[in-house]
């Protein structure tokens, strides 16, 4: 009899040990497939853009007949001949090109006028895609010292020009030297803030704009958070009183501060659709929701209540019980990179996202992180689109797993010598298959899917457990 037990026992195992064979083949058929797949997709673009380039290279001909070299009338040529040359990596040719414009500009406008910013931005972003950042530092310290000290009359323009220059300095924080991360962070929170100030004067408190610049604050935030928790020179600098001084506040001091700010900006959201001449019910919902999200993320409070409270306004402001059961069905992976007003918005995005033919993923994964750069280790992309990103894409790796989610249980482990305790991160995970070179190994993945935190799947309000798989795009550790 036990004889005949061992048997069965080991068929079973044994077909369990084939079955999972096959799964991480498959997995790995899939990865090299979506590999081959972003290849020809990235083929084709550079065939697209090349052509773009071949037009706008004729038209500027025949305008430089008709109108001569240096008439403002060819700086929309110039400017998107630029963008083009840029994003094929000609970047000495992309130079050539936007000094050029600016001395059009200075020849018909005066020496320094406003109309030469945004060819200094294209300028600045075109240093960054090189990687120098020296030239890049350059200029974006005189055009942030312009931008911030020097009075201008509010526009939209400006408050765009504005965020350009804070996209800049996040790239610096991602991309540029150690010593100058903290710079950058201090610079960006001050850019944005002007920006802030200037559009508060100019739009509507409920103008979508301005509550998108809100979120932006509260995005900048949670990066510093997490450098904050990483340790290291950038930590030590943002724990600094101010810059230079020396004088360093708590670690606990820093990360409530960090967490009050959010939470401003979450106020600030709310009293904006408060003020709106039509109520908006569904989208305060939607920033309690975000508001649930923020607890999680810096572990504090109590998730679990105002998940349900969240749930409940949403009902209330007369979204279906099935909606709210599709939109609350998988985790999201916090925090979101952008706020929305309603569940049907936020729904159609995630699905956009998932149908990008750049985040298709193999194993048919439920989950999908992409790191931002190697230096901000689980900080997802806060950009529409990344200059370091679009660069280097190509040298990620991938490692794919199975993960389990307890709800917003708390979870804690040692890092570092450190006990670190987290809300919604993973409890154990699985590995399915990995891509890439200098590969994590699991101690390290383990590490950082702690620092990895989620919006739990909810069930009439209630969060859940979850078990599913994860795509964990990241940078080669030995990148840099």
């Amino acid at each position: 009899m036990t004889s005949c037990s061992d048997h069965h026992f080991k068929l079973i195992s044994r077909h369990c040990a084939v079955a999972m064979v096959k799964v991480v083949f498959a997995c790995g058929l899939l990865l090299a497939s979506a590999a081959t797949s972003a290849q020809t997709r990235e083929a084709e673009r550079l065939d697209q853009t090349g052509a773009r380039l071949e037009a706008y290279r004729n038209q500027l001909e025949t305008m430089e007949v008709q109108l001569g070299r240096y008439d403002p009338q060819l700086l929309e040529t110039l400017e998107q001949l630029a963008e083009a040359n840029m994003e094929l990596n000609r970047f000495e040719r992309t130079d050539e090109i936007l000094d050029r414009s600016i001395q059009i500009l200075r020849i018909s406008d005066g020496l320094y006028t406003e109309s030469q910013f945004p060819f200094l931005i294209l300028s600045i972003r075109n240093n960054v895609r090189q990687g120098n950042w020296r030239d890049a530092n350059e200029t974006l310290d005189h055009l942030t010292w312009l931008y911030t000290m020097v009075p201008r009359d509010w526009n939209d323009a400006l408050v765009r020009e504005l965020k350009q220059l804070a996209d800049l300095h996040l790239e610096g924080v991602a991309g540029d030297a150690t010593l100058m991360k903290d710079p950058h962070f201090r610079a960006a929170d001050r850019v944005s803030r002007v920006a802030m100030l200037g559009a508060e004067l100019i739009w509507s408190a409920s103008d979508p704009r301005l509550i998108d610049l809100y979120y932006y604050l509260l995005l900048q935030n949670h990066i510093k958070f997490m450098a904050l928790i990483q340790g290291g020179p950038v930590a030590a600098d943002l724990r600094q009183v101010a810059a230079g001084v020396g004088w360093m506040r708590r670690r606990q001091d820093v990360k409530h501060m960090y967490f009050y700010l959010g939470m401003e900006m979450l106020n600030r959201m709310r009293r904006g659709y408060l003020m709106a001449d039509t109520p908006n019910p569904e989208a305060l919902a939607m920033v309690d929701v975000h508001e649930a999200d923020w607890l999680v993320l810096f572990n504090e409070g109590d998730p679990a209540a105002a998940y349900r409270q969240a749930y409940a306004s949403l009902r209330m402001a007369g979204v279906p019980e099935e909606t709210l059961g599709a939109f609350f069905s998988v985790p999201r992976i916090l925090p979101v990179r952008q706020f929305y007003p309603s569940v049907a918005q936020a729904m159609k995005a995630f699905a956009s996202e998932a149908d990008d033919a750049d985040c298709r993923t193999a194993c048919q994964a439920t989950l999908r992180f992409t790191e931002w750069s190697s230096t901000t280790p689980n900080v997802q992309m806060p950009l529409e689109r990344s200059l370091l990103l679009a660069q280097q894409y190509t040298a990620m790796n991938t490692a794919t797993v199975q993960i389990n989610l307890k709800s917003v249980e708390t979870v804690s482990q040692w890092i570092r010598g450190r006990l670190v305790s987290q809300k919604s991160v993973t409890d154990g995970f699985e590995w399915l298959a990995s891509t890439g070179r200098a590969s994590l190994d699991a101690d390290a993945l383990e590490d950082r899917l702690h620092y990895l935190n989620f919006r739990p799947v909810l069930d009439a309000g209630v969060p859940q457990d979850f078990s599913g798989r994860l795509e964990y795009r990241y940078f080669p550790p030995d990148r840099d």
